[in-house]
Order: C-alpha cells, then sequence, then structure tokens
C-alpha cells in the first residue's frame, strides 16, 4: 500500500468490483480505451470481476502490479493505477484509469508518481512504456509532465496507439531536479 497527499494505491479487494465496473460501463472514461465505448452492464462486471482476479495474480507473479486507487480523504474509489507487463510489447506500462470526478485534478499525475517511483525504487524496473490512443491529449499531457518522452504512432493489440517511454536513468534525472538547489544534499 502506498499513500500520497490525497490518494492511497493498495491491492484490489472484492469489494471493489461493483465500483469498478461502474468506471468500466461509462462512455466518457472509456472513451479511449477498447472498445471506445463503455460496456454493457453484463460486460463491465465480467471485465471488472477479470480484472481484479488477473491484477492480483500479477502482483503475485511479478512483485508489481495495478493497485485501486482511493480518494485519501472519503476511502471511495477512484479509479485503478499501477505498472502492468505487456508481453506484446515485452515490456512494463504504467496505466491508469480515473473516473469523471477525478479528472482534472491532477491525480493522475500524483497516482503516477507514486507508481513511478514503485516501479524504479521498489520493482527495479530499468524501463517504463506507457500507450495511449493518439486522440488522448490529456492522457499525453500527464505522462509529459511525469517524463515520458514520445516515441512514435505504432501497432499494438490490432489498434494503432501513441508510444512513451521512460527510462530510469531519465526517472532519476528529474528527481534530482526536482530538489530545490538550496537544500543541502
Amino acid at each position: 500500500m502506498i499513500e500520497t497527499e490525497r490518494l492511497v494505491l493498495r491491492r484490489f479487494e472484492g469489494r471493489d468490483f461493483e465500483g469498478l465496473a461502474r468506471f468500466y460501463a461509462d462512455d466518457q472514461v472509456m472513451r479511449h480505451m477498447l472498445p471506445g465505448r463503455g460496456l454493457p452492464r453484463a460486460q463491465a462486471q465480467e471485465r471488472a470481476k477479470s480484472n481484479i482476479h488477473n491484477f492480483n495474480d500479477h502482483w503475485d507473479r511479478r512483485g508489481y502490479g495495478v493497485w485501486a486507487l482511493l480518494d485519501r480523504a472519503s476511502g471511495r474509489l477512484i479509479g485503478q493505477c499501477g505498472l502492468r507487463w505487456v508481453p506484446e510489447a515485452e515490456q512494463t506500462e504504467l496505466l491508469y484509469l480515473l473516473a469523471k470526478t477525478a479528472w482534472g485534478r491532477g491525480l493522475a499525475s500524483e497516482a503516477g508518481r507514486a507508481a513511478l517511483q514503485f516501479g524504479f525504487d521498489r520493482a527495479g524496473l530499468d524501463t517504463l512504456i506507457a500507450l495511449t490512443a493518439p486522440e488522448n491529449r490529456g492522457s499525453q499531457r500527464v505522462l509529459t509532465k511525469l517524463g515520458f518522452a514520445y516515441t512514435g504512432d505504432g501497432p499494438i493489440w490490432e489498434k494503432t496507439v501513441s508510444w512513451f517511454n521512460l527510462p530510469r536513468e531519465s526517472w532519476n534525472t528529474l528527481q534530482t531536479e526536482s530538489v530545490p538547489s538550496d537544500i543541502p544534499a
């Protein structure tokens, strides 16, 4: 479990199922995800059950994974964020999905920073990727703020996506540069 200023990131639990299904059924939340719109209720529930199982299995197998993203003040589930091995790319991806009520408040960046810190410092990853729909400018802005570099558009999962890359060295440089110069090292 990780706590940030406004968030709690923890492994998914069975009680998160209904909240996650609501996100997957929302047309606006899912507009940049496959299939480009919210899923029908039964399919959203099935995806939530499957993803909770897969997210936790990924944690058990790899030592990192996708967290349930909770509002720290209320304890409410507001999304998902974390790291996932993508076999088709042979790399680990930063991913996130937030409820509409969480948009525009910097929470994706806050959660992403926590996930990156975990990935590089605790999981020992050397490079992370991120994938977005080419038209998803909001997510691309978040990735740029986090230090990712755009590397081009290319195919995966039978569609074209925008690829972003963040090596550990770049992350470490960004962390060093963010320390105020008047504070002794």
